[in-house]
């Protein structure tokens, strides 16, 4: 489609500014209080979420609908109980998928473009399993293998060596850990494997909220471990997705290509 529409550009069946106006709509959707980007997926390999804190449940059906509409798929994130009630009640037709505060809604089957590769998703504890199930879910909607070991964490010293001996066939890892955090410098000082560290709002009293898991994965003597922001399950999915496309293009001898 842009390509067609460069090529009318250049033989002058459309003007330079015809031409812009084309491909901003063809990649963006106006509404009032947004601008969709309905072809990130294809540019960057992960979609564009909708983050439903702060706006209004007017506002999140509306942009769903728009996602509905052009891809047959939508992600919120941050979605409470009573917007995933009003989006059941304005979409009965889609099928719905909920991990932790991560909603998806479908409305056609739509098949990833092959396997993009795997992922070991490592929890600390129980307790951060709400965001590792939403980082899993939105890596399995964009077609990557997804490895759980969850509940390994440093409370007994032997618990991590049998978490990354079950994810030991992954391309990457998430670790996600509250608490003190230690979890993830752990997994990277054990594997040469792309390691991101999610720390969670899981703890006692002060430092609890997750503030100390951060500050002890930043501080990581661990060379090369990424760290995100606390709970960022969809940072942690959209960066172990470019990861695997890096590996998927070598793998494929196409580095550099782009």
């Amino acid at each position: 489609m842009i390509k067609d529409l460069i090529e009318k550009a250049r033989s002058g069946e459309l003007s330079i500014e015809e031409a812009e106006e084309m491909i901003v709509r063809t990649l963006y959707d106006h509404g009032e209080d947004f601008l969709l980007d309905l072809h990130r997926h294809h540019r960057t390999g992960f979609p564009e979420v909708v983050y439903a804190r702060g706006k209004s449940t007017g506002q999140i059906v509306d942009i769903v609908r728009n996602f509905l509409e052009k891809n047959k798929q939508a992600f919120v994130s941050l979605a409470d109980d009573p917007t995933l009630e009003a989006l059941k009640k304005a979409f009965p037709a889609a099928r719905v998928e909920q991990a932790g505060s991560l909603v998806v809604l479908k409305t056609a089957d739509r098949e990833p473009n092959g396997e993009i590769g795997t992922v070991g998703i490592i929890t600390a504890g129980t307790a951060d399993t709400p965001f590792a199930k939403e980082c899993a879910l939105l890596l399995e909607e964009i077609g990557a293998r997804v490895i759980r070991a969850f509940d390994f964490g440093v409370s007994g010293l032997h618990r991590p060596f049998l978490g990354i001996r079950k994810t030991m066939d992954a391309d990457v890892l998430v670790v996600f850990a509250g608490m003190d955090g230690i979890l993830p410098t752990m997994i990277a000082s054990l594997t040469d494997k792309p390691v991101i560290a999610v720390p969670t709002p899981v703890g006692y009293g002060l430092g609890g909220e997750g503030d100390t898991a951060l500050r002890t994965m930043l501080q990581s003597c661990v060379p090369g471990l990424v760290v995100l922001n606390i709970g960022n399950s969809v940072g942690a999915a959209a960066a172990a997705a470019r990861i695997l496309g890096a590996v998927r293009r070598r793998k494929d001898g196409k580095a550099g290509s782009d």
